[in-house]
Formats: C-alpha cells, structure tokens, sequence
C-alpha cells in the first residue's frame, strides 16, 4: 500500500515508512494522541482562564485588587505572584500525568513497532 500526502511546502511527500503507518494506525497510539489532546486542551483552558480572572478583576474590580492585605501588599500584588505559582503547579502536574498515563503507552507503542528503518544513503559508496 503506497501512503502519500502533501508536504507544507506543496508538493506530494514520499511514500511513509511502513512503521510509522502502522503505529499511526495503532489503536493505542490513537488513546495516547487523544488522552495527550486532551490533557494539554485542559491545561491550556485552566491556566487563560485563571489569567483572564487577573486582568479582568484588575480592569472591573479595581477596589479588590486595590485592598491591601499586609503593609503594601495588595491583592493584585498576591494574584499576581500566584499567576507565576500556578503556571509551575500546571507543568508540574502535567508533568506528572505525562509520567504516569502518557510514557508507559507510548513506551508500549515505540517498544511494538520496532527500530527505525535506515534509509538508504545516496553516497554510500563509503570515505571518499
């Protein structure tokens, strides 16, 4: 079965390696690009979210973020040191569920497809 598709550059690709079709088509490689989509999709909407709650309370809720808490530090002072506490929470959690959800199905899957096929080489003919 020959597998072609467009490059990004337009013209027509070279015919895939069997290998990378196969793994494509693998049932648990499918699980691991959804479960990865899925995971990164929340991610991402968590952290916007928790940054458009900053810049919208610091443009419509001046008066909190105004308040202050402890000599000179106001609210906005703590959201804000809490933007760059919860990005290293996400990544750290993200990581975290990569590790133990994502890594072992994608070790299973490279483990099942095997070594990379070597292309052969236009001058292999050895040291010139």
């Amino acid at each position: 079965m020959r597998v072609t598709g467009f490059c990004s550059h337009g013209g027509v690709e070279e015919p895939r390696d069997a290998r990378y079709v196969a793994i494509n088509q693998d049932e648990r490689f499918i699980v691991l690009r959804r479960k990865t989509r899925r995971s990164a999709l929340l991610v991402a909407i968590l952290f916007i979210a928790w940054y458009l709650l900053y810049v919208l309370a610091s443009v419509f809720a001046r008066d909190l973020m105004r308040h202050r808490l402890i000599g000179n530090v106001n609210v906005a002072l703590v959201f804000g040191v809490l933007q760059f506490a919860s990005t290293f929470l996400l990544a750290r959690r993200y990581t975290r569920y990569s590790r133990a959800a994502l890594d072992p199905l994608r070790a299973q899957v490279a483990a099942d497809a095997g070594p990379p096929s070597r292309p052969a080489r236009a001058d292999a003919g050895g040291p010139r």
